[in-house]
């Protein structure tokens, strides 16, 4: 049983869409509410949108499949009573399929009647605006076009988040179209391949109306005429599918980040090759029912490319309606947070902000604040591991390990992290390792040197505060660094003042260590670094 102190910090989410029904508890108490932990999640494979299309005419939902709803809600309700959420936080959303129901006002009476719980029918234009909200929550900057393909629809908008965690998105809201995936396949099912050509100019056409209708601002046009095309920033089951098939084929293989949120591709390569049979999906973590639905899929992905929208960069995000419903629901100062940063907090030192200060002193301005912050935050993390392991578990964090869930966090962040910890415990890993620290720099790109730099600066700390603490009333170390040219070679510098006398010998043995990292034979496979001068003073 959870505490009920905790517990009044869970919201409880029931998505009835047309593909399945989505069940999730998070728990939004601070200071993580920004990357919203899921604590429960589950997912109904109940689709209503072949309940009412199963016979190729449109018909009421069967009271077979009323009563399966039914059960699942209460199954859920229990579950929402073991974890103690109280029933001001529990929410149910429906869309497309049922909005479009014949009977669909039996089926909320009954789901009221059994359950207790209301069920809140979204508009076309709330259901995209709650997907967009729920891109937005799913990445640290978004700033483009998002598409959100249901089972039912295909909603479009613009969004822009800004710093401050306000997000502005079209005042249209969304402009929607009856193209999921489970919509398309059925049209598919009854035309042929000429008459298939015809839908594909259908619906490239209505995406290039849709590009007006919601009226992209002049300076997001402008940006995107700059970068040679706009950020198109993509979810719903039907598009993380084909995000799974081209990871799946990636240069990197294995593809060392096997989360599909933030995964981003050229469009180039987004839109090549979209031959992919359904049999053949199968093999690409793509579920039996979104494998046959790949040629819809596919078509969607032919009319969008057929539009002539300038795209530049396609990203993948696990955020939908669900995810969008909680960002929506936090205080714009949260939303504004790093999702980096705050998936850290929890395990941040007592003296994290003094250890933060130094470590950035002694790190030129080439790595983010925010990374270098988590560095802290996790600088100890691993500390109770036997010896022999904590590296490979510090490599591990990012992607299996306690960041794992973290909503938000980019591939090259989570990449980039991995390393630093990694670096920062030693680096000493086993031959089942080596492949994972091979290729992760390959996400981390010109970076990488850093993260040997920033993990032994990390390291050096820890060592002169094996606890965490900093002590305000007793003067330790001063660091400064910076980047110069000598000679045409690029050096980093890093100045110690050792204010403690009894730190000395450790800080020279820091030094030694950091010495060590600028001789090119320790730069690592890809034979970037720099020279590392360090200047111990007393």
């Amino acid at each position: 049983m959870v505490s009920t102190a905790s517990s009044q910090h869970y919201q409880a989410l029931v998505d009835i869409g047309s593909n399945g029904i989505r069940f999730s508890i998070s728990d939004l108490s601070p200071p993580t509410a920004r990357i919203t932990p899921t604590i429960y999640q589950d997912r109904c494979g109940i689709s209503l949108y072949d309940a009412q299309n199963a016979t190729g005419t449109k018909a009421p939902i069967p009271s077979g499949v009323i009563e399966e709803v039914l059960a699942v809600l209460l199954q859920f309700k229990r579950t929402c009573q073991d974890f103690e959420v109280p029933d001001s936080n529990i929410r149910l959303v429906a869309t497309e399929a049922t909005r479009n129901a014949i009977n669909r006002e039996d089926l909320l009476g009954q789901i009221e009647e059994r359950t207790g719980w209301k069920v809140e029918l979204l508009t076309k234009e709330e259901e995209g605006r709650l997907g967009a909200m729920g891109i937005a929550s799913s990445i640290g900057h978004v700033k483009g076009i998002c598409m959100d393909m249901g089972g039912g629809s295909v909603q479009m908008t613009w969004v822009v988040k800004k710093l401050n965690g306000d997000v502005d998105m079209s005042p249209v809201g969304s402009v929607s179209f009856p193209y999921g995936a489970a919509a398309l396949m059925s049209m598919l099912s009854e035309v042929s391949v000429q008459k298939e050509a015809f839908l594909q100019d259908e619906i490239a056409s209505k995406f290039q109306r849709g590009l007006e209708t919601i009226q992209i601002p002049s300076s997001l046009r402008d940006e995107a005429s700059q970068n040679h095309g706009y950020t198109l920033y993509l979810s719903g089951g039907g598009f993380r599918g084909r995000g799974y098939i081209l990871m799946s084929t990636e240069d990197i293989q294995p593809y060392p980040i096997p989360i599909i949120n933030c995964y981003s591709v050229r469009a180039s390569r987004f839109f090549s090759n979209l031959e992919e049979s359904p049999a053949s999906a199968l093999a690409f973590r793509v579920s039996s029912r979104r494998a046959s639905q790949v040629p819809a899929v596919q078509l969607v992905i032919k009319a969008l490319a057929q539009a002539g929208i300038p795209i530049s960069k396609v990203t993948f995000t696990q955020g939908g309606v669900r995810e969008g419903l909680l960002y929506s629901g936090l205080a714009p100062s949260i939303r504004a947070q790093s999702p980096l940063v705050a998936s850290t907090l929890p395990y941040a030192p007592r003296s994290a902000a003094s250890l933060t200060t130094l470590l950035r002193d002694a790190v030129p301005d080439l790595v983010e604040s925010e990374l270098l912050t988590s560095t802290i935050n996790l600088l100890y993390f691993h500390g109770s591991l036997p010896k022999d392991i904590r590296a490979a578990a510090a490599l591990r964090s990012t992607t299996t390990g306690v960041l794992a869930g973290a909503h938000g966090l980019s591939h090259r962040d989570r990449s980039m992290l991995a390393l630093i910890l990694c670096e920062r415990w030693g680096a000493d890993l086993s031959e089942a390792d080596a492949g994972l620290y091979d290729s992760l720099p390959k996400l981390a790109g010109h970076l990488t040197w850093w993260t040997k730099y920033v993990g032994r600066v990390a390291e050096g700390i820890a060592n002169l505060f094996p606890a965490g603490v900093v002590r305000d009333d007793e003067p330790t170390v001063v660091v400064e660094s910076g980047v110069s040219s000598i000679k045409d070679i690029q050096h980093c510098w890093l100045k110690i003042t050792v204010l403690r006398q009894d730190l000395l010998g450790k800080v020279e043995v820091w030094a030694k260590d950091l010495r060590k990292l600028g001789k090119k034979k320790h730069w690592g496979k890809q034979e970037s670094g720099m020279k590392v001068d360090v200047d111990v003073r007393i």
